[in-house]
């Protein structure tokens, strides 16, 4: 690629990654804003609110990637022609194959990265992000805690906190346990957190005491501790994880699903559709950079104006992505539709590279206006022979 390919491929690069982080932000945003329930109503930490956000951008990212691609082209090429280097670069006798080099060079990286998080990142996402929103909703201390109001467990134990931090660690701690006959233990301590490992899920306590007092004996015996584990095992309830759908499902399981997968008995053909749609939705990524280059590769004068151009690239490319994501609904239940997934895409790429290297020319602006000329200059005869009549 010549030193002027270079050129127009650093610009589309840029401005694809501007258009990737603003969108990107954005959509993370309201997404992210949907999950602060776990921090208001679950009671989970501000650590677990990143986590569970940072999970979802992957799957924001596999569909924004593309438009930013798609605004990124736009944007350079409508550059390039109003500071008139497009003009300069037609003139000088250049290829159509220019302007087409650099898009095709950045569609392939985005068609790649977008393959990169369809194939892997977000299937593995999807997963950890079901775990995690399973083991909260199952989460003993999230379920009843509520701070500064003491909370019954059944019958014989009592439950208080007076602050939780964002870290997750709680302050003021008191529990009143009966459960043991004919005897009540109150534990009293300044802050403690919750612990998971292999042996069970405790409440590690600091600085605190432990009031024993026997119903039989009129007498109590205090101890003091400095770090104290608080069983929390026989009140967790261990739900098991529900069956994992198709979209959350790895690559390499799509290829080969267990028949006896729950989700695979219900629905067998949405795995190959699924498989299918992660094969062939990168495409488009490639498909969204050259569709600009057939619209707006060639040099107008400012005086055509580009807009219904632009406006026109846009309309276009979304009704495609939409046709595909409707042939991807389509094939789960039909699944002779799966050829379509990767024919929709690849005539749209073939077809724009043959226009373009053919030098294909489009002037929307005068199209339109000789179209709705014509349509006035039909109408406004007959209408008068009526009037006159």
């Amino acid at each position: 690629m010549k030193l002027i390919g270079w050129y127009v491929f650093k610009r589309m690069l840029g401005a694809c990654l501007l258009s990737l982080g603003g969108l990107a932000g954005t959509v993370w945003l309201s997404q992210a804003l949907r999950e602060l329930n776990l921090i208001t109503s679950k009671g989970q930490s501000i650590l677990t609110f990143l986590h569970v956000s940072g999970l979802i951008f992957p799957g924001l990212l596999l569909i924004v990637c593309p438009v930013a691609v798609l605004i990124g082209v736009i944007y350079t090429l409508n550059q390039l022609n109003a500071d008139s280097e497009l003009v300069i670069i037609n003139a000088s006798g250049a290829s159509p194959a220019m302007i087409l080099r650099p898009a095709l060079l950045l569609g392939v990286l985005g068609t790649l990265v977008v393959a990169g998080m369809s194939l892997y990142l977000v299937p593995r996402s999807l997963q950890s992000f079901r775990d995690l929103i399973t083991n909260v909703n199952t989460d003993l201390i999230s379920s009843f805690v509520q701070e500064g109001a003491f909370v019954p467990i059944g019958d014989q134990l009592v439950f208080h906190i007076r602050d939780r931090k964002p870290d997750g660690t709680m302050e003021g701690i008191f529990i009143r346990d009966e459960r043991e006959p004919g005897q009540s233990n109150v534990y009293i301590a300044e802050k403690g957190q919750v612990l998971k490992n292999p042996l069970g899920t405790f409440l590690v306590m600091q600085n605190g005491t432990i009031q024993q007092r026997a119903s039989d004996k009129d007498s109590m015996s205090v101890i003091q501790f400095e770090s104290y584990a608080f069983d929390l095992s026989t009140f967790t309830s261990a739900a098991a994880l529900p069956s994992l759908k198709a979209a959350e499902r790895d690559t390499s399981y799509l290829l080969s699903p267990d028949p006896n997968d729950p989700e695979f008995q219900k629905r067998p053909d949405s795995f190959p559709a699924e498989l299918h749609d992660r094969l062939s939705s990168p495409l488009y990524t490639l498909l969204f950079a050259i569709l600009p280059v057939l619209a707006l590769g060639q040099a107008q004068t400012t005086r055509r104006g580009r807009g219904v151009v632009m406006l026109g690239t846009v309309l276009v490319a979304t009704g495609l992505r939409v046709g595909g994501l409707m042939l991807a609904g389509l094939s789960a239940n039909h699944p002779v539709a799966i050829p379509a997934l990767y024919a929709l895409p690849i005539v749209g790429i073939v077809i724009s590279i043959v226009a373009i290297m053919r030098g294909f020319k489009f002037s929307s602006s005068e199209g339109i206006g000789s179209l709705v000329v014509e349509s006035l200059q039909r109408l406004l005869p007959r209408r008068r022979v009526t009037d006159g009549a």
